[in-house]
């Protein structure tokens, strides 16, 4: 599918500010001029955006006031490209592209009618804006022409990524992208302000019922489901609550649904890289739950980050979870008793999760992998002189966030690989209570046996680590 190009435009017909502006000056203040905007839309810009390749979206104007939806604004926001047409001095569309251009350094191109180019801001300039011909009855007069440019223009924003924004120009790049990847997709329910009543919905849906509720999975998934479907379509739900119903059937390992919630979302918010790893790993997750593994759900996980990688988009947070999908052949390698293979998946594991920490060394999640899988490997001295740079990571991540389980679960693996068996102790302690769900304790369990099955075949005492295990519940 082509990526999506909003378009930020007027609506219908309006009055010509520029005649009406000169008919006052002379005195003769007869009818305006029209512009009918959609027209120039339906001729112009639009054919403009499908010769570039791409898919226009437009969103009709709205009549509360004025104002414009948020999802409207999200649009601008999430989408790849954007056409911003400041014919007639609309302050809504110079309102919409500043807020573009404050989040978005390219793919922006302003347009503007021939005959109200002097009406243009000097901070926009017209080097940056590209000028249609009209002529004095305001009808497109070089259509062919200008769609044929317009649409070169777009060609050229999409191949070269140049910065077009002024304020990205100007004070070199400015960036809010300065969290760590892993990090952002579990804070953004609390990041991003929205729908009070939605937001407390999906809490009450995401808590457990108790005992008293057979399955409380089930119980949880259609209180869910029923969120969804109370507030479709989907394109008119704010984009941080679809982000907090994707999280929320995460936290509930409802893979199949997460799954299935991804693949209908709109394509300006499934084709966010935060999305889009997402989807890598829930393709990974529900692929690995079946027997056989399905290696073709698999491969399209694979694929997912392989874009990402290729145009450049590929987080700490990608790498971790292409890392993950070899550790997780490995382990299926392991239990079958191919050491042979696991070997080789544990090396691509380990090659992922490397690249995934040297990208933001601020991300644990990565980093306490790479040095489990050095572990494993047999790698003690590579492990040993990597541990440090992991363990102030998470050290650094609890002072600016409250630490959470997996904070402590990563100093605890991280103590046992270092043999420091009386502070993994400590920190099994202070991860116990905050292991809410099951899985978690398991996951960390399931580390320490492999660690300790292979110190085993080293030749290795493990007394301690069997003494650190027997604290951990029974795994499901």
């Amino acid at each position: 599918m082509d990526p999506y190009c909003f378009v930020i435009t007027s609506f219908n017909i309006k009055d010509n500010l520029v005649d009406l502006k000169a008919k006052f000056a002379k005195g003769n203040p007869g009818p305006a001029q029209q512009i009918d905007f959609d027209k120039i839309y339906a001729d112009l810009i639009k054919p403009a955006i499908l010769k570039a390749g791409l898919e226009p979206l437009i969103e009709l104007e709205e009549k509360n006031f004025g104002s414009i939806h948020k999802t409207m604004y999200e649009k601008i926001l999430l989408c790849e490209f954007c056409v911003a047409d400041l014919t007639n001095m609309n302050p809504n569309a110079y309102y919409e592209l500043g807020m573009r251009y404050a989040v978005r350094p390219h793919t922006t191109i302003p347009i503007i009618a021939s005959s109200h180019l002097p009406m243009l801001p000097f901070d926009i300039g017209s080097n940056r804006t590209f000028i249609y011909q009209v002529n004095k009855n305001f009808k497109l007069s070089a259509r062919k022409k200008d769609v044929e440019k317009l649409a070169a223009a777009l060609v050229n924003a999409k191949q070269t990524r140049s910065t077009d924004s002024p304020l990205y120009d100007m004070i070199n790049g400015i960036s809010f992208q300065n969290s760590v990847a892993h990090e952002k997709t579990d804070v953004f329910r609390d990041k991003v302000r929205y729908d009070e009543s939605l937001r407390e919905e999906l809490a009450y849906a995401r808590t457990d019922p108790g005992p008293d509720e057979k399955n409380s999975k089930a119980f949880r998934i259609d209180a869910i489901n029923r969120v969804v479907e109370k507030h479709r379509p989907l394109e008119n739900i704010e984009t941080a609550v679809l982000i907090d119903i994707m999280i929320s059937y995460r936290n509930i390992d409802a893979f199949a649904e997460m799954l299935r919630f991804i693949e209908a979302l709109p394509r300006y918010v499934s084709d966010t890289v935060m999305v889009q790893e997402q989807y890598a790993f829930v393709l990974n997750r529900v692929a690995g739950k079946k027997d056989p593994a399905d290696e073709v759900m698999i491969g399209k996980a694979e694929r997912v980050l392989q874009k990402l990688e290729t145009d450049n988009k590929a987080s700490s947070e990608s790498y971790g979870i292409w890392g993950r999908i070899h550790k997780d052949r490995f382990d299926r390698s392991y239990k079958k008793g191919d050491a042979g293979e696991a070997t080789f998946h544990l090396e691509n594991a380990l090659k992922y999760y490397q690249l995934g920490f040297e990208s933001d060394p601020r991300d644990a999640y990565p980093g306490v992998n790479y040095v489990t899988c050095l572990e494993l490997l047999g790698k003690k001295d590579q492990s040993l002189r990597l541990l440090p740079a992991v363990e102030y990571s998470v050290t650094a991540k609890m002072k600016r966030k409250t630490p959470d389980y997996w904070d402590y679960a990563t100093l605890l693996e991280l103590a046992v690989i270092e043999n420091r068996f009386s502070d993994a102790d400590k920190f099994f302690n202070r991860a116990s209570p905050l292991g809410k769900e099951v899985f978690m304790l398991d996951t960390t369990k399931k580390n320490l046996i492999l660690i300790m099955n292979y110190r085993i075949q080293r030749k290795e005492d493990v007394s301690d680590l069997q003494k650190l295990i027997v604290k951990f519940p029974e795994s499901k």
